[in-house]
């Protein structure tokens, strides 16, 4: 613990500030479904509503292939470390793992010695706070939104919670844990956030924070700002006066995420408003951008998402898991590129280092070095966005243990679930799902790519065409440099549940929190 504050109390003196820093402000929605954002509707469905995303987005730069990691931790993960999902966490377990004979990686989420995006933003003299979902670890307080550079953070560790009761009940995580579910995942930056679960629909406490953050932010320093949204991920809740809106929508779990959407969307507004009455819109980078595609699989409450046009969804490599909603705005955003959009290549781990260059900081990790843990993997892509270079730095994506993407093809192998295409209405009450992966012996619409599926996504951007036949030797080069880059992957044994995080959450007065000290 006295290292820990003694590097906290490092982190705030020794930063300093860049006279030419934007402000910076990353909006992550988590599990949205690339057809239920209004610009891929072209605005003519009734179903989804966000004219607030709509409008942001053709005021900035649409980032119409911005590729992520299939589910929810390891993109996460990525984001806050900047390293490739396979060099930093591919797993989503549980947050109270523990592997004793491993201090340094044998826990859920970041390896203790990788520098979060937040301590970067610190040495370039940001002011630094998040809200929202965390699940990128737990187990001490290193692992936490402040102990990777956040100075406040309210939300929750785990995958999930009850939208109203903060609590991580088996319909919210899809798990019973060794603490049986029991304690209540709600932090406010160093200590539980008494008093507050229960008290409101969890999306508004992180608005009202947000609120509180921007309207009290010191405009001498520059601010990073992270906005995590728990919608769209389950459980499917929302406000009854939400869910009225669209009543004409006769499948629930339909109805629900449409509701649900709007209301994230509302709340993207609100922040969008509350950055222009502060007055430091002309002068904010704001992304926002999905953690990885939507859900479409069952049982019921599991999921409203759909991916349509595109293949598959979350948990699965297809274009549908992991192709994401995503875009720039903001003043910053030269005026050249207002109105845009980029299909060059830009990838989830690319905002740590483009963070870290805008912020005067070299976004190089020395204390993973010295530890012996991957490098950076993001590359910086901001001459992209402000019209400096015509492509992307990146000539290849090494999108997980099974996918590669090289120029306009890409090599899919094995066995990947979730593979199907939905429909412009989905879920209905007529067709089949397929069922949420970890449900053992049931249709997860597998089907098996082998050696190697490929498909040249530009021209076939749903995936129908699997060319492997056609283009054998590029099959074989692309599987080739494919086991060639698996050979750095990182699968530390993150441990087993440990019954020290429910002591601690009993002595916490039933919360949640780090418990390795």
């Amino acid at each position: 613990m006295k290292l820990f504050l003694l590097l906290c109390f490092v982190v705030l003196i020794s930063g300093s500030r860049n006279g030419n820093a934007p402000n910076i402000v990353f909006i992550m929605a988590d599990d949205y479904g690339w057809a239920n954002i209004g610009y891929h509707q072209n605005g003519s469905n009734p179903e989804v509503v966000t004219p607030n995303l709509d409008a942001l987005a053709k005021s900035g730069i649409e980032l119409d292939r911005h590729y992520t990691y299939k589910i929810c931790s390891p993109s996460r993960s990525m984001f806050f470390s900047g390293r490739l999902s396979q060099h930093v966490n591919t797993v989503n377990v549980e947050p109270i793992v523990r592997n004793p004979n491993d201090p340094i990686s044998g826990y859920a989420g970041i390896p203790v010695n990788m520098t979060g995006i937040a301590t970067k933003m610190r040495q370039g003299g940001y002011r630094t706070h998040m809200v929202g979902k965390w699940d990128a670890g737990m187990a001490t307080p290193f692992h936490t939104p402040v102990g990777r550079g956040f100075e406040s953070w309210l939300g929750y560790y785990h995958h999930s919670n009850d939208y109203y009761t903060e609590h991580t009940e088996l319909y919210a995580t899809g798990t019973i844990d060794l603490c049986l579910d029991k304690p209540v995942d709600l932090w406010d930056t160093n200590k539980p956030a008494y008093g507050l679960n229960g008290t409101a629909y969890e999306e508004v406490l992180f608005t009202k924070r947000a609120l509180e953050i921007i309207e009290n932010h010191d405009v001498n320093s520059p601010l990073f700002y992270v906005h995590s949204f728990h919608l769209l991920h389950v459980p499917l809740q929302v406000p009854k006066e939400w869910t009225d809106k669209f009543s004409f929508i006769d499948d629930k779990e339909r109805q629900l995420y449409a509701a649900m959407v709007a209301y994230m969307d509302n709340e993207v507004g609100t922040i969008v408003q509350a950055l222009q009455k502060k007055g430091i819109w002309d002068n904010t980078l704001l992304v926002f951008a999905s953690d990885n595609g939507g859900p479409i699989y069952k049982p019921a409450n599991a999921s409203g998402a759909n991916n349509w046009p595109l293949k598959g969804g979350k948990y699965s490599d297809w274009e549908g898991g992991v192709r994401g909603n995503a875009f720039v705005v903001g003043g910053y955003v030269p005026e050249k590129m207002r109105g845009k959009k980029l299909t060059e290549y830009v990838h989830m781990s690319d905002w740590y280092t483009t963070f870290s260059k805008l912020a005067g900081v070299d976004p190089f990790d020395e204390v993973a070095e010295k530890a012996g843990l991957a490098p950076v993997d993001g590359l910086d892509v901001w001459p992209l966005l402000n019209g400096s270079v015509p492509h992307s730095p990146h000539q290849e994506l090494h999108l997980s243990n099974l996918t590669l993407i090289q120029g306009n093809w890409k090599l899919v192998t094995g066995v990947q679930p979730m593979t199907g295409w939905q429909g412009p209405q989905y879920p209905n009450k007529t067709g089949d799902r397929p069922w949420f992966p970890n449900v053992k012996f049931l249709n997860h619409w597998e089907y098996d790519c082998g050696s190697g599926c490929l498909y040249d996504v530009f021209a076939d951007p749903t995936e129908h065409n699997n060319l492997a036949d056609q283009y054998p030797d590029r099959v074989k080069s692309m599987k080739s440099r494919l086991d060639e880059l698996n050979q750095k992957d990182f699968h530390p044994d993150r441990g087993s549940e440990d019954i020290q995080a429910c002591i601690q959450a009993k002595r916490n007065g039933n919360y949640y929190g780090p418990f390795v000290f």
